[in-house]
């Protein structure tokens, strides 16, 4: 008989803000069956132990007679299991986390990010699972996931229902469009003010010009889930299928904002979701794990998802240039005398990579990995004239990696830019990732042949052209011509 895991989760009418849960398999071979909570999700690399939402957890077997669990750890449980029994696991989960990365439970929606709330048995996470979640029958519903004939949403691993969310409520706004043969969503709860023709136009160009640059999209479906709320809110998550943004309020406008966001997050469809570092590949739920290309992650993503906006047209040449000065601001202005190299604060993600750190300590993988990407496509861009850029190494890493579904090292990365640039960087790598001197000379040398130079005034850092014209290769470079 084939496993199947089934869960069914179940607003309390009891307890606000609780999802009822409901957990059943049969175990596979007899001895210590350990069921195990994700302690932290993909996408913020940091410990967040989702079973502090958890106040008990009980576990049946088919007779109704209780199996009893012994807790190994803040988030696992043991239990003496006999092959082919068939177990219930029952718990409440605390849905408040009102974030992209969270879930959430009230009167007017449902979000769950599968991966805080549903455990697995380890060793089972290949094997396929049914969901059954109870929500009113008029609401509506955005999701990865595929819904069977008798109501079940399906996932074909643990693995794949855990990179998905669910969000419903009554109201929702809809739209989506096809990309070549990639079907787009635009989705989500909130005021529908906000999905604009100006912003679905955008979607659209930002998602075609990253499926030309790429050459091969890795699914077959996308969704750009939003949740738009009352408050101040910035927060998104990628996934492999989607992307989840929480923005408010709807009173101010957002567009920058989401398209700025959204090209970010669908850029990791491949970089992280195909193309992983080898201490990703797989995912482990139950353990911290460090890897030092964290920076490779966030910063190539970083600085291409805001070139993307003015490559594709979406982003006239001035708006491009004072978001890469506001990155640019956040480095040199707050970080650029730090002590960690970027692999110490990849490594350090995990320690305090998300809050404040001590003065003078770490980097942010985030924008100082966006100025060696921009430094990397300057340096390729110059050597060859522009018929080579970055481009060639986000697809030497697809065709190597992300398409063989096999997890990169570090030494790889720098491979792979080595071939592209047909020469070694040992120096640069030296200097821009494992050492911490100050960039502002190197990044001014390369910044030089696009004519725009860094420079200090008594407004903080300025970002100025050369010439009272961008030059031919800044034009170039803006452009985002594919050659």
């Amino acid at each position: 008989m084939k496993q199947v895991a089934f869960y069914q989760l179940t607003p309390s009418e009891t307890e606000e803000h609780f999802l009822n849960i409901v957990f059943r398999f049969q175990v596979a071979k007899s001895g210590t069956i350990r069921l195990q909570l994700p302690i932290w999700r993909p996408g913020r690399y940091q410990a967040q132990h989702f079973s502090k939402n958890i106040p008990q957890v009980r576990a049946f077997d088919s007779a109704g007679e209780v199996i009893k669990l012994n807790k190994r750890g803040t988030s696992s449980w043991e239990f003496q299991g006999i092959k082919n029994q068939h177990v219930e696991v029952r718990y409440s989960y605390f849905a408040q986390q009102a974030d992209a990365g969270g879930s959430v439970s009230n009167e007017e929606m449902i979000y769950v990010n599968f991966i805080t709330c549903l455990m697995f048995v380890q060793g089972q996470e290949e094997i396929p699972c049914e969901v059954k979640i109870d929500i009113p029958q008029a609401w509506k519903v955005s999701t990865t996931l595929k819904e069977s004939k008798n109501g079940l949403w399906l996932a074909p691993s643990y693995r794949e229902l855990v990179d998905s969310t669910f969000l419903s409520g009554e109201e929702m706004n809809q739209h989506h469009w096809q990309q070549g043969d990639v079907h787009f969503w635009a989705e989500g709860i909130g005021s529908a003010s906000v999905f604009q023709v100006k912003l679905l136009e955008a979607y659209r160009t930002i998602s075609a010009f990253q499926l030309e640059w790429m050459g091969h999209f890795p699914v077959k479906e996308y969704r750009f889930q939003h949740w738009i709320k009352e408050e101040a809110f910035y927060h998104g998550v990628e996934h492999r299928s989607s992307t989840m943004m929480v923005l408010g309020p709807p009173d101010r406008d957002l567009y920058d904002d989401l398209i700025g966001l959204a090209s970010h997050e669908l850029f990791h469809v491949w970089n992280i979701a195909t193309i992983r570092p080898m201490e990703l590949w797989p995912y482990n739920y139950a353990e911290e794990i460090y890897f030092p290309s964290a920076w490779f992650v966030e910063g190539v993503t970083t600085y291409l998802g805001d070139w993307f906006l003015v490559a594709s047209g979406v982003y006239q040449r001035e708006e491009y240039l004072a978001s890469l000065l506001g990155n640019l601001k956040l480095h040199f202005e707050r970080d650029g005398a730090s002590k960690q190299s970027l692999i110490e604060s990849s490594i350090d993600l995990w320690l305090d990579g998300y809050g404040k750190a001590i003065p003078g300590k770490r980097v942010s993988i985030y924008y100082k990995g966006a100025i060696v990407a921009l430094a990397l496509d300057l340096m390729i861009r110059k050597k060859f004239a522009h018929r080579k850029s970055i481009r060639e190494v986000m697809i030497q890493m697809n065709e190597n990696f992300g398409r063989k579904q096999q997890g990169y090292t570090l030494a790889d990365v720098y491979q792979m830019v080595e071939e592209v640039y047909e020469a070694s960087l040992t120096d640069f790598w030296q200097i821009w990732v494992e050492g911490n001197d100050p960039l502002e000379e190197p990044l001014n040398e390369l910044l030089d042949f696009v004519g725009l130079k860094l420079e200090h005034s008594d407004r903080g850092l300025l970002l100025n052209q050369l010439d009272e014209d961008l030059n031919s290769d800044c034009q170039e470079w803006l452009q985002g011509i594919i050659k």
